[in-house]
């Protein structure tokens, strides 16, 4: 006979497998960017898009766009440490 499973393992599991807990992760990445880059940044820029790993950023100036190009891989980086794994692969950044 087999041993009883915990319902909330066989649900992760199949979240999983299904890629649903994945987009979940991806979705949060909208939530995280003002808590992340704090307020300053924030103000400037936003998420608007997030597919397939590739998360698309507004900025509202040349500056900031040139200053976050500069520091794009610390902030996957420091997104997929938030999230709990390889979510985030490239960020875009669009505007001015």
């Amino acid at each position: 006979m087999a041993k009883p499973e915990l319902i909330a393992s066989i649900l992760n599991r199949q979240l999983a497998q299904s890629g649903v807990a994945k987009r979940v992760k991806e979705a949060s990445v909208e939530h995280l960017w003002p808590e992340i880059m704090g307020p300053e940044v924030a103000q400037h820029s936003r998420v608007t898009r997030n597919e397939f790993g590739r998360v698309f950023i507004a900025v509202d100036s040349p500056e900031w766009r040139q200053e976050l190009l500069y520091r794009r891989e610390a902030i996957i980086e420091i997104l997929n440490g938030r999230l709990g794994g390889e979510v985030v692969s490239d960020i875009l950044f669009t505007g001015p």
